[in-house]
């Protein structure tokens, strides 16, 4: 998985990480890995000037714009991950595109802005921002906010595609070929990981995270999510002032608006924000942020264990124990970064406990509601509760983990998060 860190022993593993280590994937999959592996590195470079050099070429446009960071973490990035991080093919395809495609849409976004310049006069207003842990019931809450048409998400296909295929200026079709593109992707996420529905739910129209769309500033956890800790890279993303990353967020939020209006206010989400007030705030100073709150030992065992399993979309053979320190690193990153960078004075916070959001969901929307000055009207509030019963956790199946599939220990981390425990008053719970 990395290049000079050594994989466990087999007796070093429970039977569950011994899966993770060696996935077992579709003979169609495995098939294609190996007739792909001797090609691999010369069909996908990790090269910042031939990954521009194609973006330019698929879309006959040549300004990036300026407005947030590009060489500097884009070249870290790509030699972080030749020195480091071992991909099997269809890995090293993903991350290819991955990084294609927010370059392609940053040079598609760009000429909109030369050409429609009115696509970026309408503000972003008081968007409702939901920042916490994974486990901390961030996807329940937005999903449920969701269903107020007053509310304006966005969709995984969208999230995937912000902006339409080839002149983003131009009308969209109907039907969206941007649609029929997420369904693919997550069909394959089900086909190559068919326990993934028990840990994280994808639906093509389901709000997701913001986080391919904080890519195309570079100033996103999914670079972390899919190469961990790769050299160079994260030093810089965790030593730089994404104010400009979430200004240029904002510049893609309002393109899409303008593309595909629907809804008067945002509502976003991300674990990521929790490092993020400062820049957060500053780009959306009339936003109400919602911090979940939850037992974060239950957020590093889930996190770890969803990670440690779908990695084998991208490595031949996943490290469960380097994938556990990985989540309690990112874990305690976030945690901090909230203690440290949120005044408690600052109205504009809404604190939900997981127990509390469990117990009356449409009462904590509600709450949200009012402090975001927004009305929960007798239509939107009906729309919730018929959601409700469809949508109660775990419908596909349990998501089963355990400390010791990531070499974890439950009371040592404890110890480590104790500082959050105390300023945000967040019990243990039973494991």
């Amino acid at each position: 998985m990395h290049k000079g860190v050594p994989q466990p022993r087999t007796d070093e593993l429970t039977e569950r990480a011994r899966e993770w280590q060696n996935p077992w994937l579709p003979l169609e999959l495995r098939v294609a890995n190996r007739v792909l592996a001797p090609f691999a590195t010369r069909l996908w470079p990790f090269d910042a000037d031939d990954l521009k050099a194609k973006a330019r070429k698929r879309t006959g446009l040549t300004d990036f714009g300026d407005l947030a960071p590009l060489d500097e973490p884009l070249g870290l990035l790509c030699r972080g991950m030749n020195e480091v991080t071992q991909f099997h093919p269809f890995g090293r395809l993903a991350m290819h595109r991955m990084l294609l495609s927010a370059l392609v849409n940053r040079l598609r976004l760009e000429d909109l802005a030369k050409r429609r310049p009115e696509a970026f006069e309408k503000p972003v207003e008081a968007p409702i921002i939901i920042a916490g842990l994974v486990r901390s019931g961030t996807s329940f809450l937005q999903r449920l906010m969701a269903r107020d048409p007053g509310l304006r998400s966005i969709p995984f296909w969208e999230m995937v595609n912000p902006l339409p295929f080839g002149d983003a200026a131009a009308p969209v079709p109907d039907p969206d070929p941007r649609v029929k593109a997420g369904a693919r992707m997550i069909s394959y996420v089900h086909r190559s990981s068919p326990e993934m529905v028990k840990m994280h739910e994808m639906e093509n129209e389901a709000p997701e995270e913001e986080l391919g769309i904080l890519a195309m500033g570079f100033c996103s956890m999914v670079f972390e999510a899919t190469a961990p800790m790769v050299p160079g890279y994260m030093p810089w993303y965790t030593g730089t002032d994404h104010t400009a990353g979430y200004a240029y967020l904002r510049r893609v939020l309002q393109a899409m608006a303008w593309i595909r209006p629907t809804g008067n206010r945002w509502l976003l989400k991300s674990p990521q924000h929790m490092e993020q007030f400062g820049p957060l705030t500053t780009v959306f100073p009339d936003a109400t942020v919602v911090q979940t709150h939850r037992d974060p030992v239950r957020s590093v065992l889930s996190t770890g264990s969803l990670l440690a399993y779908s990695y084998r979309q991208s490595y031949a053979h996943p490290n469960p124990h380097l994938v556990g320190r990985q989540a309690v690193i990112m874990t305690e990153r976030l945690l901090r970064a909230a203690v440290r960078d949120r005044d408690p004075a600052d109205e504009r916070f809404v604190d939900v406990k997981f127990a509390e959001l469990n117990a009356d969901p449409i009462g904590t929307v509600r709450r949200i509601h009012a402090r975001a000055g927004a009305e929960l009207t007798p239509e939107a509030e009906r729309r919730l509760k018929e959601w409700l019963p469809q949508n109660a956790r775990g419908k596909h199946g349990e998501h089963v983990y355990d400390a010791a599939d990531l070499a974890l220990d439950p009371d040592e981390l404890r110890e480590r998060f104790a500082f959050y425990y105390e300023h945000f008053d967040v019990p243990h719970e039973p494991l």
